[in-house]
């Protein structure tokens, strides 16, 4: 039978709680772990070799099996200060715990904080839209040439003469957002 997206069991303990909280303190190891530990090796290691893993424990000792996943839940025992440090940075991200935590493991480049991200984002809408004014302008500009109207064209000679720093402009806002994405 597959197992679930999280194969979790509570045990009632009846009794023995300190006598395994004692026994996974002794091997330095939290009671889950040492619960898991005791699970595989009652299991028939025949019958799960081929679809678990070798691994070592994390006292170095006799290597055990391990059930595979794409993802796998992770217990931290931080500080105070690292877990409130962990929780802003993550939150300030817009990435969950895991996330971050796995872009920090991996080495991998952290996205730029929400609130520049959303500044950004609003920049380059604004920049849109002054550039959809300025293709507005354009095009009457072109039609009143073409029409001979070079009077009424006069109004649009000067955003022309700047039409290149604001397109200029635009793209590299452009570039940069798309740059840090």
């Amino acid at each position: 039978m597959a197992g679930t997206s999280r194969d979790r069991v509570t045990i009632d303990l009846r009794g023995i709680g300190d006598a395994v909280r004692a026994a996974a303190a002794v091997r330095d190891m939290g009671v889950a772990q040492l619960v898991r530990r005791a699970l595989v090796m009652s299991l028939d290691l025949r019958a799960t070799a081929a679809v678990a893993p070798m691994e070592r424990g994390s006292d170095g000792q006799t290597p055990h099996q391990v059930p595979t996943r794409e993802t796998a839940k992770l217990t931290l025992r931080l500080s105070r200060a690292h877990a409130d440090a962990l929780m802003m940075n993550a939150g300030a991200l817009g990435l969950s715990y895991g996330d971050y935590v796995g872009r920090l493991v991996a080495g991998s480049r952290l996205p730029q904080p929400v609130a520049e991200r959303q500044a950004d984002r609003a920049a380059l809408l604004a920049s849109n839209d002054r550039m959809a004014a300025l293709s507005t302008d354009l095009v009457a500009l072109v039609t009143l040439l073409r029409q001979a109207k070079v009077e009424q064209a006069k109004p649009y000679r000067d955003r022309l003469e700047t039409a290149d720093a604001e397109i200029r402009r635009h793209l590299d806002r452009a570039s940069a957002l798309i740059d840090r994405l």
